[in-house]
């Protein structure tokens, strides 16, 4: 039998124009993925901002379409850091594109953890989703495309350290960016009625049907039981629950009543009670990353600590939120006044962040604008 010819060999001309194809598609993944996690934010945005605003008490519950959209961003924004880590050949935190994404992940994963574990209040997505919205536009949007391409890794971050420590500290940002927004809008809502804030409160309440306003009687009997419902879901006393409970059998209208006092069902005490319990969260994260950092630091540059900028600022954040911590827990303070310490965390964080990069001073000025 003859036998069967062999295969040509590729031409050195095919073999450069698939080379060139396959970064080429890994580009457009990552443009349509880009895309993607945008309108996803931007639709998670308008869908919780909606409901914060118009839904009332009952309606101020994160259902199965905020998830399933907040969800689907997590999940693009995620598919573009595997497609950019196989385009590079390194984990993607080394730039500021790359750092912003991840920033905009992070945030819609602490608003997931949040709306399945720790309240099912629509609060925790109206926060996240224009932040993480903002990180994403920034990063796609705003940045020139130089900026955006990916790069070789500096020396300094070759190391199995990266992923652990960077990674722990953008959990971290994000964690404490959430936190502190909810601190800033429960300063927002909490304005008094004769105030600029509380006036023009007053004239949109006015402006809207009967049954859009918050806490507005829509339906009675069944309006009360749904905010005692979901004031059982909020608190985790478990003699308030008996006694709501108990209430919403016979009187709806009083369970309601007693949950509001017990378990905070307005705007403002959802912010602050969410706020307490992100922020905690974040702390515990951002210890963990700088502790890991000082232990990198060690192995890179001979010294645990140098007082570099970024670990200046770091430390700053830290006792910014182990402040917020005590004058929650034990100094007795005003929710105003200690909501102010968590929404002036905010900025602390974002110089932290982004602030020392920026100005390339010190160890830690490399991978952002260079």
């Amino acid at each position: 039998a003859a036998a069967l010819p062999s295969p040509a060999a590729p031409s050195a001309d095919e073999v450069a124009a698939l080379s060139a194809a396959a970064p080429f598609a890994l580009a457009s993944a990552e443009a349509a993925l880009g895309k993607c996690g945008f309108g996803a934010l931007l639709a998670s945005t308008g869908i919780t901002w909606g409901k914060a605003a118009f839904g009332g008490d009952q309606g101020r519950r994160s259902g199965a379409l905020e998830m399933g959209v907040a969800g689907a961003a997590n999940f693009f924004m995620a598919s573009l850091l595997v497609v950019r880590w196989v385009d590079s050949g390194h984990f993607p935190l080394s730039n500021l594109y790359e750092s912003l994404v991840f920033l905009a992940w992070s945030i819609t994963a602490v608003q997931l953890y949040l709306g399945a574990k720790v309240s099912k209040s629509i609060v925790p997505g109206a926060v996240a989703a224009p932040a993480a919205l903002a990180a994403l536009a920034g990063a796609t949007l705003l940045l020139p495309p130089d900026l955006q391409r990916a790069g070789a890794l500096v020396p300094a971050l070759k190391s199995n350290w990266l992923i652990m420590h960077v990674t722990v500290m953008m959990f971290s940002y994000g964690t404490l960016m959430v936190g502190s927004l909810l601190g800033g809008a429960f300063l927002l809502l909490d304005q008094p009625e004769d105030s600029a804030v509380g006036k023009a409160r007053s004239v949109v309440a006015a402006r809207l049907p009967a049954g859009l306003r918050a806490g507005g009687d829509k339906d009675g009997e069944a309006e009360a039981a749904a905010a005692a419902a979901l004031a059982m879901e909020e608190t985790s006393d478990s003699e308030l629950r008996a006694v709501v409970a108990e209430l919403s059998a016979g009187a709806p209208a009083m369970a309601a009543d007693v949950s509001a006092a017990g378990a905070g069902l307005s705007l403002a005490e959802q912010c602050d009670d969410i706020a307490y319990r992100s922020l905690g969260l974040g702390f515990v994260l951002l210890t963990v990353g700088i502790i890991s950092g000082a232990v990198w630091a060690n192995e890179a540059w001979g010294s645990y600590w140098s007082w570099d900028p970024k670990e200046t600022w770091a430390l700053i954040t830290w006792l910014v939120y182990a402040g917020y911590l005590h004058t929650r827990l034990s100094a007795g303070w005003d929710k105003r006044d200690v909501n102010a310490v968590a929404a002036a965390g905010f900025f602390v964080t974002w110089v932290t962040y982004i602030g020392v990069n920026l100005f390339g001073l010190g160890l830690h000025s490399y991978g952002f604008l260079k």
